[in-house]
């Protein structure tokens, strides 16, 4: 049997593995690989099949400290992943194997049958029906079917569109398997072919598309030529496509293709354009329906981010514009590249996942699945409005230029915002229309290099942890940061010290913020996290039946003795939910209770409480827990937030959660699951 080989992330995940010397939390192995806590699960047990494999021992995560490995294992390990991998097999997880399924089904011009799928991922027919199964699953989500006729094989069934946006997606999130080789139903000369003529018309347009752009309209190509699955255009101004160079491009490089999908390739053509004004090609959406699902999508994401924007409407007006030109985008499943999304994902990952779970109601509304690189930029939308809490004011005054958007440009104010709480953001402008600077600013931070007599800051678009050095150490910022971050501190620990040790302790406090201005806040972000906040005395198991308004003020009890909230918080949270209905329910069985900090809030703090007779919110809403959560911002419960939406992922995990009889077992089983 050939020796099975892991992914470059599994690599990565064994080698952070052996750089350790003691356990490592799998919290921080996602940190460390910037991926979700799941996806390190799925990671761990490719790991494991690859270690099974060679007959080593497999990794075993221990309760509340994670994984580790012996001097024995390390050196095992070591030996094993510095052997030749030329005729070594990739595991795939089942996630991989459900979409690559999903793609072969669709790419292939020949029928499928089960066994070409237990030979290309060299696995049981056991393991292909209980893939199937998810197939059937992630198809059923956008209205498509996975069919079998006995002389027919597998086929992909229902609107082609979606069929082959599907195709696009999994295929860009699959990429790094097609082009390995690990993937071999791909003609991949083919492809080649196709994406040299592709390049060609870039030439002849003389515009550059975003990396991984062409390659995807490549891969898409063979089924074009297929043409098995009829294709129609609603919305589509046909005439006008015909008159764009993008159009006799495709038929002069690909002239034996049909003409409906020489308009359909052209179509990718001009989508994949950035700039691309959509009203030249597309009939364009009642702005009516729009902006309803402007709104709902931004409800969604206060529902689930326990936030409220306070300026929704200007929210919204910017939304809106985003999507009226977007839309179009997500429905013919045109991929326009991965412009900011690794940095987003990177810089921003719990709000990132927040607004990939708020967009699931858009993906549910228009059928079709968004990409990552688009949910990049709606987190931009939603983290340029969030309210940063109050600070001071002292009037250094700074002006945002931006040349990559609106959103891009509310992100940077708020980040600049955050860092530097005693500064006046005076505006957020485009580069084309800055001029006389200098009477309203006196420092202007900006994503393009300018020529101005105010002095400038050039950043990136999304801002690194190099531009927030780089803010801080200028000449107009560092002298006023040291001396706020320094009597901050001083507030906390002068109670502490003797008076007449004061100046003494300033003097220290200065040298300590001048070495390292950020630590202090970053340290305390660190902890922010829902393992470093919950304890026996915010659980709560109650035995019998109850009202939900009892629910709620027994969850909340534990957050009044710790004096985190205060009484009309509970009430607050009551009345929303006798006006608007249980709408605060994550899942089937799980509601998160919440209101505005302004409504009671003294401090950020969070409570679980177990009903063992599940808790009617209404005939259809029943809760078998109940959190609460006390933000006092909009901000920092984020990442504890994260914490709660990866808890109650599963339905297994909250029946878990519900059957504890203890609050050690349920606090222990919360830390095994969140370690």
């Amino acid at each position: 049997m050939a020796l099975l080989y892991i992914n470059a992330r599994c690599k990565q995940l064994l080698n952070i593995l052996l750089a350790q010397t003691d356990y490592i939390s799998l919290n921080r192995l996602a940190e460390a690989l910037n991926v979700s806590r799941r996806t390190v699960y799925y990671d761990i047990e490719k790991v494991n099949i690859w270690l099974e494999q060679a007959k080593l021992p497999r990794l075993e995560v221990v309760r509340e400290k994670g994984l580790f490995l012996s001097h024995q294992e390390r050196e095992a390990i070591q030996e094993l992943l510095e052997q030749d991998t030329k005729h070594q097999v990739y595991i795939f997880s089942p996630e991989e194997r459900a979409k690559i399924i999903i793609c072969y089904v669709i790419y292939a011009p020949e029928q499928i049958y089960l066994e070409q799928l237990t030979e290309c991922f060299e696995v049981s027919r056991n393991t292909i029906f209980t893939d199937l199964k998810e197939v059937t699953k992630l198809l059923g989500q956008y209205d498509l079917k996975l069919e079998y006729q006995p002389k027919q094989g597998y086929d992909v069934t229902g609107d082609t569109v979606r069929i082959r946006a599907l195709f696009v997606l999994y295929f860009n999130e699959l990429f790094s398997l097609f082009d390995s080789g690990a993937i071999k139903f791909f003609h991949q000369e083919q492809i080649q072919d196709y994406y040299h003529k592709l390049t060609k018309i870039e030439e002849e347009l003389g515009i550059n598309y975003v990396e991984g752009v062409l390659r995807s309209i490549a891969a898409l190509i063979p089924l074009l030529y297929q043409h098995r699955r009829s294709i129609e255009f609603t919305g589509l101004k046909q005439a006008e496509i015909m008159k764009t160079r993008e159009y006799a491009l495709a038929q002069k490089y690909f002239s034996d293709l049909e003409p409906v999908e020489q308009m359909y390739l052209s179509l990718h053509l001009l989508g994949s354009r950035v700039n691309l004004v959509p009203d030249e090609f597309f009939e364009s959406d009642s702005k009516a329906s729009v902006y309803d699902l402007t709104k709902a999508l931004i409800s969604e994401f206060e529902r689930v981010a326990c936030v409220s924007f306070d300026k929704r409407e200007e929210l919204e007006r910017a939304l809106f514009v985003h999507l009226n030109t977007s839309l179009y985008r997500y429905r013919y499943g045109i991929q326009i590249g991965n412009l900011l999304g690794d940095d987003v994902m990177n810089e921003y990952p719990d709000l990132f996942a927040i607004t990939k779970i708020a967009v699931e109601r858009l993906e549910r509304q228009i059928g079709i699945p968004i990409p990552d690189s688009e949910i990049a930029y709606l987190t931009l939308h939603f983290g340029g409005f969030l309210k940063i809490a109050d600070s001071e004011n002292d009037h250094l005054r700074i002006l945002i230029v931006c040349v990559n958007g609106i959103s891009t440009g509310n992100m940077i104010k708020r980040e600049v915002h955050k860092l530097l709480p005693f500064a006046e953001i005076v505006d957020v402008v485009a580069a084309v229309d800055l001029l006389n600077a200098q009477d309203i600013c006196d420092l202007i931070i900006s994503t393009v290099k300018i020529n101005s007599v105010v002095p400038s800051i050039t950043v990136h678009p999304i801002l690194t942890e190099f531009d927030r050095k780089s803010i801080l150490s200028h000449k107009l910022v560092a002298p006023k940061n040291v001396e706020i971050q320094r009597n901050r501190l001083f507030q906390v620990v002068k109670k502490y010290v003797n008076p007449k040790d004061y100046e003494n302790l300033l003097k220290d406090l200065t040298a300590y913020v001048q070495g390292d201005i950020q630590k202090i806040e970053t340290d305390m972000e660190a902890e922010c996290n829902l393992l470093s906040l919950l304890d026996e005395s915010r659980i709560r198991i109650f035995p019998d039946e109850c009202f939900w308004q009892t629910s709620i003020r027994i969850a909340g009890q534990c957050l009044l003795n710790n004096r985190s909230i205060e009484k009309r918080y509970i009430e607050t949270i009551i009345t929303q939910l006798q006006y608007y209905g249980p709408y605060m329910f994550l899942t089937e069985d799980v509601i998160l209770a919440h209101a505005k900090p302004e409504d009671g809030v003294n401090c950020l703090d969070f409570s679980i409480a177990v009903f063992k007779t599940p808790v009617a919110f209404s005939e259809y809403r029943k809760a078998k827990l109940v959190l609460m959560l006390a933000a006092e911002d909009q901000e920092k419960h984020l990442h504890i937030l994260q914490d709660i939406l990866t808890l109650i992922g599963e339905p297994e995990t909250v029946d878990s959660l519900a059957a504890c009889d203890t609050k050690d077992e349920l606090l222990t089983l919360i830390r095994q699951k969140l370690a």
